[in-house]
């Protein structure tokens, strides 16, 4: 019912894709357009940068942070974050390496007398307090 519509549509669509290609084709090698078009985006870029500074003068007069300063506070948070998940991997990585130690050696050792003889020390001067 409708294929003669899509049809019609297809076709002016193909005319019209053609009919700008040609259009397009000539305006991108004469030399004046492309001047005009090059002034045009130099004065586009020119009249931002004039807009970009008004703005954030007008941020800074209500002590709104600028775009700027909002780009260098995610750079910061990004340069966090990543060291963040360094020392999460290279705890994990220690972890596991003590995990893996032998059995015998995670196993507290008998305490040698050498050792024990300043805790013991230690402790018998508060019991004569």
């Amino acid at each position: 019912m409708f294929t003669m519509g899509e049809d019609i549509m297809k076709q002016w669509a193909e005319n019209w894709e053609k009919l700008m290609g040609d259009h397009l084709e000539k305006l991108v090698h004469n030399e004046k357009f492309i001047s005009e078009m090059s002034k045009s985006i130099a004065a586009t870029m020119t009249g931002k940068a004039f807009y970009s500074k008004a703005l954030d003068e007008q941020m800074a007069a209500m002590n709104l942070p600028s775009r700027t300063e909002i780009v260098k506070v995610l750079q910061k948070l990004t340069d966090i974050e990543e060291r963040l998940i360094d020392l999460t991997e290279r705890f994990e990585d220690y972890v596991d390496a003590q995990q893996a130690k032998p059995a015998a050696k995670a196993a507290p050792a008998a305490e040698k007398p050498e050792a024990a003889a300043p805790a013991r020390d230690a402790k018998a001067r508060k019991q004569k307090k």
